[in-house]
């Protein structure tokens, strides 16, 4: 099983909502604002490891 990122899974779920917006929810809104966190998270993290070794983010 591949891993899926969190950019991944952001965006799946806007792919997912924009092809039906009459189905989105506030639940919706508050999985797409903590994706969109940790998306940005990881992406730091990522920035912040290829740095430490010596590659550019």
């Amino acid at each position: 099983m591949q891993d899926t990122t969190t950019r991944e899974l952001l965006a799946d779920v806007l792919e997912r909502l924009s092809s039906n917006p009459a189905e989105w929810s506030t639940r919706d809104t508050e999985t797409l604002s903590r994706l969109r966190a940790a998306a940005e998270w990881e992406e730091s993290i990522e920035k912040i490891a290829a740095f430490g070794s010596g590659g550019q983010a």
